[in-house]
């Protein structure tokens, strides 16, 4: 995305949980709803993918061995 600030707000909303705030009379198209839902997965992966990093450079620092 090339405007930081829509990054930064769509980041804001997807931190809150995936909760798409549209009615179905106003629902956009099956591909917007499927871009949309791969954006929040991507976004859910790369937090989990922090946390393992973070874990595991726990146990290697407890463990006394590097990666």
């Amino acid at each position: 995305m090339a405007d930081p600030i829509r990054r930064a707000r769509l980041i804001r909303e997807m931190e809150q949980g995936f909760v798409p705030d549209y009615e179905a009379a106003t629902m956009p198209s099956p591909d917007k709803r499927a871009a949309y839902a791969l954006e929040y997965i991507a976004v859910s992966v790369g937090r989990i993918e922090q946390k393992l990093t973070q874990l595991a450079e726990a146990l290697a620092a407890l463990t006394g061995k590097s990666s």
